[in-house]
């Protein structure tokens, strides 16, 4: 599996895409996903592809989707929320459609920064048992964002107040 997708996890909306920038670029997909407008009018701060990583780093922190993406027998999800609950299931949703037992999932929430890798079975059993927290406990680690990055987004951030 290669596919990619993006998934708003508060309304379950889920769009298959080809390019994460270039689908969300259009302003009509972003609006269908949910992204809000005063985040939509912020794109032209972000110069197509160069600014990549920042614009869809922007995007994940002001509204509630995650990307997808397929790399054969394994998907990253990658999102920023400190609610729990909507991102994993969402996540659950989505791999009951596409995930088979041994499917890994890596997890990256870009808000608490915490990763965690696991296949589908450990996911559903860990969802069962103790819900989203356990799912994020079992595997967390915890990582660093470029500053760089950082401070080019909280100069971004403050035009949305």
């Amino acid at each position: 599996m290669k596919e990619g997708y993006w998934i708003n996890y508060k309304t379950g909306k889920e769009f298959p895409i080809h390019e994460h920038e270039q689908w969300i670029r259009v302003p009509k997909n972003a609006k269908k996903l949910g992204v809000p407008k005063n985040v939509i009018a912020l794109f032209n701060d972000f110069k197509p592809d160069r600014d990549r990583d920042k614009f869809l780093m922007f995007i994940m922190k002001h509204a509630p989707v995650m990307r997808v993406r397929g790399h054969g027998n394994y998907a990253t999800f990658e999102y920023a929320s400190r609610n729990r609950r909507d991102p994993m299931d969402a996540i659950w949703m989505w791999g009951q459609q596409n995930a088979g037992p041994f499917t890994g999932l890596y997890i990256v929430n870009f808000a608490t920064r915490e990763k965690a890798q696991m296949n589908w079975n450990q996911f559903e059993e860990l969802m069962d048992s103790g819900g989203p927290d356990a799912v994020m406990r079992a595997a967390s680690t915890k990582f660093r964002i470029k500053k760089a990055i950082s401070d080019e987004l909280a100069i971004i951030r403050r035009k949305l107040s």
